[in-house]
């Protein structure tokens, strides 16, 4: 992916044109990394508009840093290396994304939007967040390159780390002050040699407007067709200088509000209760499939107000007020899910919320001030909150999790005591998704903060100017996390336990006889209503469970940048640069989380700190220039040295070729070493102990255990081979007209995994890994424990080719006198493998996928747009094609093969692609000079096109809606007015 879009204000398109032909002929390419770009701008206030050759060749107007430049000549920084070069492009494929495509965006928030572009797979999101339950993601926006995780993906802040809003390393989108990103650029390949850890699939890096002057802001609102999703933003910027111009002040602040999508959504998919379960009627041998897909289905073994889930009285079901009614089983019954007879009483699915509510505010300042003419220090301040609350799922309890009634129980009706006494039973079992005490809810209040003080500039030396940037930060992420309505497993198993008090006939707890102070009160599992929300029954099994962290990051930082020396065709460029980080996780939580106690929402306490140390070295060298067999060769080739606390010491590297043979086509090629650090919740996730039941092949038996997960301090980074090669096509004999083709390949090594119980008994006993055989524990040889650790493991790798192409004229080179600008962008990944070796289950490649956060087969955008002032309007389409639920599956409706492990058999295998219509308008209001404002209205699928279906992913959550690539919104309407004066 190679695309590029940019800021072009109202007024400026002229310039454009008319410096659209020298751009061609000019390589503007600049850089950052781990550190604040460095002040290379040759800037000139006088001209409107730079123009700009991006990576991909294509030339855009762009607005820098504030101020702009009609010089051809002047470098606009773009990320990819810490060189700046005048004629030099990356070898790296690069992507610019600018203010005016971020801008015709629906979404209040640009992650969101970014998330969308097709390089980015498996990007986390409020919505995903969902379903993360205990894990505490929840109100994360996070971002993924080529579906290999968030955590391989490094997120930048004007070429700063920013604080990681979770232990796993997950960025939040929120912290970065979004009101002053100019443009996102983003690094599609591995560039750990240059920018550090954690840059295997790539590098994002948001790019403020450090020179801004003015006063900004917008104000606007959105809601869904269904009238719900409803949300508003304010947010504000100004900068001024001081002290005749030797200082700038940057501020900004932004408020962002959103109601949610709750679990009473109008939309008639939400509805179709759709689910993969086990065929209840399948065997090795009837050609049944093993898995049947399907629509209308429900629990067979639980119900809002409870039903027998054994026995003669099976199917025995509790209403309104607790009267018994028989529950109507469907066509097919399995042990867990039915489909068809009374599934709408039983699913759970359309209590699910699709978007939690959020309240977001964010603050930034910064102040910069000239020492010298080539000397500048600044400090700057990003502050952001994010609250989100939903509504999870029903605190469910099916089949044999469910209580287990005694016949003395006074809530049991009449009608079914009479029955027990009938056929003798004692007991009877509820499967319940206890409808009485309301969905369960997750809040989540997270706090981030980063503080800089740094200072940048130049200096001579050795018959070269030298830049130079040394700066240090502290950041600071403090997180609530809340499930308020949780229940307690220990006091439900005590309050559903109810009897008689002998002694006066009230109803009591039965614990309560024998310990009269233990504040037990009764809860009644058999109906619908029977429960006071607010008596002590339900105040009783109710529970709060939190999580409160703290995350800290401190980075120190120093690089320089120069030109020591010459070879014969042009000069040599090189960087050092060095950095010291460390990053801590501290927590407490409930004691009931300690003991695993609660239905849902069990948080981790974790306890750690990280420190890294390391140097790096880069250099541009060109090998020829001007030669009659070819325009150019240059080399980039970088080298890091990196050692950690507690991961050892690691080298990476990288070499780079970009080969111009003529004007019009350019060939670049990369190899590199990349590496990932094992992040703090898998180093230092603390020791959890439960009991649980798993097979023991040593004894051939089932066998119940104490499971131990913990993190583990001796993981060694993961080490991967990045390699791209592609091209860039810009004839000359059309103009405006840019093309790119990009092949790039991943193959992580020692990736890092996580290996269950099951596993680790299976891989010591066929001497896969002995080394987990120290993870078991027996005594006289019967099975008492295994711990569970993340180990380096697994192998993965990835691969794909991006294209991009562009192209922009003015409609009067073919219309006569016709007026504007009409532009064609397109871009698209198409992925060619997602291979993961687990080495505990048969390999797979995972591409297409459609189900689970994995690639489809290829994902595109394409954007039309139409200029003519005052109005520009355009039209985007964002596509994939279909996928399946599961890559490895057989689809079958009969004479199904035996269904294995490596292949099981489905009834249905397919999950249909989608193309999105977006559309933007906007039209500029001039308020004299160079103030103006516009108004806008930007619609998010046009054609209101619901999820793809059957929608059957594992989890109960937005009725099996893979929210990372359907869209679970709708058609989504975004209008506001902004201004900049």
């Amino acid at each position: 992916m190679n695309s590029v879009d940019s800021t072009v204000m109202s007024g400026r398109r002229a310039s454009r044109r008319s410096s659209r032909g020298a751009a061609s002929r000019i390589l503007l390419f600049a850089t950052t990394a781990t550190f604040p770009y460095f002040p290379v701008l040759a800037q000139s206030a006088a001209a409107p508009v730079a123009p700009v050759q991006t990576a991909t060749g294509q030339n855009e107007a762009v607005e820098v840093a504030g101020q702009s430049t009609s010089d051809p000549a002047a470098d606009i920084v773009v990320t990819a290396t810490r060189i700046v070069r005048e004629g030099y492009q990356a070898p790296t494929p690069l992507s610019v994304i600018g203010a005016e495509r971020l801008a015709s965006s629906a979404n209040s928030n640009l992650a969101q939007f970014v998330s969308t572009l097709p390089a980015f797979v498996g990007s986390g999101n409020t919505r995903s967040g969902l379903a993360s339950g205990g894990a505490g993601t929840t109100g994360i926006n996070s971002i993924s390159l080529r579906g290999l995780g968030s955590n391989r993906t490094l997120i930048l802040f004007d070429g700063h780390r920013t604080t990681p809003a979770h232990p796993n390393g997950d960025i939040d989108i929120n912290l970065i002050p979004q009101q002053l990103v100019s443009r996102v650029d983003v690094v599609t390949g591995g560039a750990s040699a240059v920018y550090g850890s954690d840059a295997v699939a790539g590098v994002v890096n948001f790019i403020i407007d450090k020179k801004y002057t003015g006063i900004k802001g917008e104000a606007s609102g959105g809601i869904t067709t269904y009238g719900d999703g409803r949300n508003y933003k304010i947010a504000l910027a100004g900068g001024w200088d001081f002290a005749d111009g030797r200082g700038h002040i940057l501020l900004s602040g932004e408020h962002v509000d959103d109601k949610g999508i709750d679990g009473h959504s109008k939309r008639k998919w939400t509805r179709d209760n759709a689910q993969t379960f086990i065929n209840p009627a399948y065997t090795a041998t009837n050609g049944q499939p093993q898995y049947l897909v399907l629509n209308n289905t429900g629990y067979t073994n639980g119900s809002p107000g409870g039903v027998i889930v054994n026995g003669p009285l099976r199917g025995t079901a509790f209403g309104q007020g607790g009267v018994p009614f028989q529950l109507v089983y469907g066509d097919i019954v399995g042990d867990v899910y039915m489909r068809g007879g009374d599934y709408e009483k039983t699913g759970v699915r359309q209590f699910a919320w699709i978007a939690p509510k959020e309240s977001r505010q964010s603050a930034f300042g910064r102040a910069a001030y000239d020492l010298a003419d080539n000397v500048t220090i600044y400090a700057q301040y990003a502050w952001n909150r994010t609250e989100t609350f939903s509504g999870i799922i029903p605190a469910f309890l099916l089949n044999t999790t469910g209580p287990l009634i005694s016949i003395e129980n006074p809530y049991i009706p009449d009608s079914v005591r009479a029955q027990m006494i009938a056929r003798g039973l004692t007991s009877i079992r509820i499967g319940t998704t206890n409808a009485d005490s309301h969905v369960i809810d997750t809040r989540t209040v997270r706090t981030g903060q980063s503080f800089e003080l740094g200072t940048e500039g130049a200096f001579d030396a050795l018959g070269s100017k030298w830049k130079f940037d040394v700066y240090a930060q502290r950041g600071r992420t403090h997180a609530k996390l809340t499930t308020p309505n949780n229940l307690s497993r220990a006091n439900y198993a005590l309050a559903v336990d109810a009897v008689r008090n002998p002694a006066n006939g009230a109803i009591v707890c039965r614990s309560t006889l024998t310990n009269p102070n233990n504040g037990c009160s009764p809860y009644n599992v058999m109906g619908i209503g029977v429960n006071d929300f607010d008596g002590p029954g339900r105040r009783f099994i109710s529970v709060e469970s939190f999580q409160d962290l703290k995350l800290e990051q401190d980075v120190y930082a120093a690089s320089i940048t120069g030109e020591p020396f010459s070879a014969p065709a042009g000069p040599v460029s090189i960087a050092l640069s060095a950095e010291h980080r460390r990053n801590s996780a501290a927590s407490t939580v409930d004691r009931g989380s300690l003991a695993a106690d609660h239905i849902l929402g069990n948080y981790g306490a974790i306890q750690g700190e990280t420190k890294v140390t390391e140097g790096a070295l880069e250099t541009v060298i060109p090998i020829f220039k001007g030669q009659p067999w070819a325009e150019s060769l240059d080399f980039n080739g970088a080298v890091r040295f990196t050692r950690y606390s507690r991961a050892g010491s690691v080298t990476t590297w990288k070499l780079g070729l970009v080969y111009t043979p003529i004007d019009d086509i350019r060939i670049r090629a990369t190899r590199s070493r990349d590496i990932r650090a094992p992040n703090l919740l898998e180093t230092f996730s603390p020791a959890v102990t439960t009991r649980a039941t798993v097979f023991d092949p040593f004894t051939n038996s089932s066998t119940t255990f104490n499971q131990t997960t913990t993190g583990n301090l001796d993981l060694r980074p993961e080490v991967a081979d990045n390699t791209s090669i592609g091209a860039v096509i810009q004839p000359s004999f059309i103009p405006g007209l840019s093309f790119s083709a990009d092949l790039w390949d991943i193959k992580i090594k020692e990736a890092i995994s996580s290996i269950n119980p099951a596993q680790t008994l299976l891989l010591c006993f066929d001497g896969t890994a002995p080394e987990l055989c120290a993870n078991i524990a027996r005594t006289n040889g019967v099975l008492t424990a295994v711990t569970s650790r993340s180990i380096n493991f697994a192998l993965l790798q990835a691969r794909g080719i991006d294209f991009e192409g562009s192209y922009t004229m003015p409609l009067n080179a073919i219309f006569g006198n016709a007026p504007g600008t009409f532009s064609l962008h397109g871009n698209a990944t198409i992925y060619l493998k997602q291979y993961v070796n687990s080495r505990v289950s048969a390999p797979a490649d995972f591409v297409g996928e459609n189900g689970a956060g994995n690639p489809p087969k290829w994902r595109g955008t394409a954007t039309a747009t139409y200029r003519v002032q005052p109005f520009v309007t355009s039209l985007t389409v964002r596509a994939f094609p279909g996928g399946t639920i599961n890559n490895i599956a057989i689809a079958c409706t009969s004479n199904c093969p035996t269904s294995t492990t490596a292949r099981p058999t489905y009834s249905q295998n397919h999950l249909p692609g989608r193309a999105y219509l977006d559309a933007a308008f906007s039209y500029d209001i001039g308020l004299g000079g160079k103030r103006g404002g516009t108004l806008f209205l930007n619609i998010r699928n046009l054609l209101n096109s619901a999820p793809g279906a059957p929608r059957v992913s594992g989890n109960a959550l937005q009725n099996g809606a893979n929210s990372l690539l359907y869209d679970v919104d709708g058609r989504t309407f975004r209008a506001g007015f902004r201004f900049n004066l």
